[in-house]
């Protein structure tokens, strides 16, 4: 289920990581990432209101989106998305390693690449819309 990262098509992941470059953002989706994975545990083993952090979090991320101005994003999109939470798994295990920016910078290669018509697109072509002019 992770994402494809090669350099030979542009793919779902790419667009994503396009429209989660600002660090602010990339920081509420940390603070998002840590709300989705911890509220279930913390939920079960401290006291079961912590259970909101899980069920918000995807609110959370929303919110970066709309009050940061980094792409677009939607309701549905943030909380029922199964690959929206692998992306922005990756996204935190990424800036947690401090390798994050080097994805960013690979990625906007490739876009570049597809771009000039170098390499196909196998993304979906809605995500097209939400990715906006500053990504290059």
């Amino acid at each position: 289920m992770l994402p494809k990262r090669s350099n030979d098509s542009l793919e779902n992941w790419d667009l994503f990581v396009l429209r989660h470059q600002q660090l602010a953002n990339v920081l509420v989706h940390f603070v998002s990432f840590l709300m989705f994975w911890l509220g279930p545990v913390l939920g079960i083993l401290v006291h079961p209101l912590f259970w909101l952090m899980f069920f918000s979090s995807g609110m959370v991320g929303v919110a970066g989106h709309y009050f940061l101005k980094d792409g677009t994003v939607d309701r549905k999109e943030a909380t029922s998305s199964i690959e929206v939470v692998v992306f922005s798994s990756l996204m935190a295990v990424l800036f947690v390693s401090n390798s994050y920016q080097r994805e960013i910078d690979r990625v906007k290669n490739k876009y570049r690449q597809f771009l000039l018509g170098n390499i196909p697109s196998h993304a979906d072509v809605e995500l097209f819309k939400k990715i906006g002019s500053q990504v290059v």
